[in-house]
């Protein structure tokens, strides 16, 4: 089995250096708890000493004596020339089992947390809210509770949602789910078997390669820029007959790019010459810049039963609101429902007799939300080009919430640990990346407060200075 890399180990362990232990006791005791939840799984090689001390930004001997106490807790094992090997997951564990997300990073109360790109609240969804009575909510708990599939009310309003942006769609074709991230789950487990290649963009959502690799699929990455796909290396990898296709044809995931209608075309035709399933996920199609309803659906140019597309209220509404859902074929959204029955029953009643209401109040919703991204990213960019370093680079997202930026000569990995020690979380490019490269950028949230990015952008350049100081090579 290959070996781990620094960044991965890095991203997953967010947060450690807190606690009253040594550090190298600390480091241990995290790195033991992602042995035991097998998210560092048995076999594999650790990365090496020195590798993790430069991401972890510490000195190496922490890095040893970390991996010490791993090897005497009967974790690893040690072969001079071969660095440490992972030998057992969970009866030897320094210390109980986490169980987050993969990836989440739990951010302490002092803490400022840029690694999510979350929104507040739309103003659209408290007034709805406010005015709910008692008998209003009384008619909530009507029937039984449970359906797979989803209330038949909220199905049917999404249906619609899909025939005005112009894809006709009926409700059969629509299964409701708890947000996007468990609709990506639900397509990973229904389409995917061990050693299955899933193709997707590069960068890429890091939520949806967890779910792809908890699925054992071998993942290709094929570039993306923020002036879209590079199409002679997306054709290559096409070619080579990959069994799923992940991609985003809105506000991508974390480039922030969107294809314009002749990128949509281009895809479509090859896409029809290389025939693959494709999940396009259009989780973030409503976080627009520009005050316009999401353009055409890809699944419009695509084979019917070859395409799933996912969708959510989360990001225009809230991110509390727990409601996303599917749009595929009958007998795929069928399938998809007997898997979601087995794994929680059916979504919340109450968010999706919520969701059925603010589906009414949609127009009101975006207007809203285009014009929080627009403020907030242009206030983010003067903020930037005032404070940041001259050579900082970026370019203006179509939507999306976060600026994907380069910062020449940085290690992304290290500077997000060395910012976490000043309080300051950050997400490195790494984590975005099926072969962890863009080792030189971030990804920067631009909607929140003109203060919080100023202080984010003045951390990371003192940080950068203090690392040029210490290797002025």
């Amino acid at each position: 089995m290959k070996r781990i890399s620094a960044a991965r180990v890095t991203r997953l362990i967010a947060g450690w250096q807190v606690g009253d232990k040594s550090l190298a006791q600390r480091l241990c005791l995290a790195l033991g708890k992602l042995i035991a939840a097998r998210e560092l799984p048995v076999g594999a090689l650790m990365p090496s000493e020195r590798a993790l001390a430069q991401a972890l930004v510490v000195s190496r001997g922490t890095v040893v004596a970390a991996y010490g106490l791993l090897r005497d807790a009967q974790l690893v094992s040690s072969q001079q020339g071969s660095g440490y090997r992972i030998v057992a997951s969970s009866n030897h564990a320094p210390g109980e089992v986490h169980n987050r997300l993969v990836g989440e990073v739990l951010a302490m109360p002092k803490d400022i947390d840029m690694t999510s790109g979350a929104l507040q609240s739309s103003p659209t969804l408290i007034a709805l809210l406010s005015g709910l009575a008692g008998s209003d909510l009384a008619r909530l708990v009507s029937g039984l509770g449970y359906d797979a599939y989803g209330l038949p009310e909220l199905r049917a309003a999404v249906a619609r949602y899909y025939g005005d942006l112009g894809l006709p769609t009926r409700s059969e074709q629509i299964l409701i789910t708890s947000g996007a991230q468990q609709a990506v789950w639900l397509l990973a487990n229904a389409l995917v078997d061990t050693a299955d290649t899933v193709l997707v963009e590069d960068p890429t959502y890091r939520g949806s390669m967890e779910a792809f690799r908890r699925r054992n699929a071998r993942l290709v990455g094929t570039p993306v820029t923020a002036a879209g796909f590079d199409w002679h290396a997306l054709e290559q990898n096409l070619s080579l007959r990959p069994h799923l296709f992940y991609c985003f044809a809105d506000c991508q995931n974390p480039t922030g790019r969107s294809l314009d209608g002749a990128a949509r075309e281009r895809l479509a035709a090859l896409l029809q010459r290389h025939p693959v399933f494709v999940v396009e996920d259009g989780s973030q199609s409503e976080l627009g810049v520009e005050r316009t309803a999401p353009p055409l659906p890809l699944a419009a140019l695509c084979d019917p039963e070859r395409v799933a597309t996912i969708g959510t209220l989360s990001k225009l509404f809230w991110g509390g609101l727990r409601v996303g859902w599917i749009r595929s074929s009958p007998s795929m959204i069928a399938r998809l429902a007997s898997m979601k029955a087995v794994n929680d029953l059916g979504s919340s009643r109450f968010d999706q007799r919520i969701a059925v209401e603010l589906f009414e109040r949609l127009s009101e919703a975006r207007a809203h939300r285009h014009d929080e991204i627009h403020r907030t990213l242009h206030e983010a960019m003067q903020i930037v080009r005032a404070e940041g370093g001259d050579g900082w680079q970026w370019h203006v997202p179509d939507g999306g919430t976060a600026m994907w930026m380069r910062i020449p000569g940085a290690h992304a990995v290290a500077l997000c640990q060395a910012a976490a020690r000043r309080g300051l979380l950050l997400s490195a490019g790494p984590a975005y990346s099926v072969n962890e490269g863009f080792g030189e950028y971030i990804r920067l949230p631009f909607v929140r407060p003109a203060g919080v990015i100023a202080h984010t952008v003045g951390v990371i350049r003192r940080l950068l200075a203090e690392a040029a100081a210490r290797d002025p090579a």
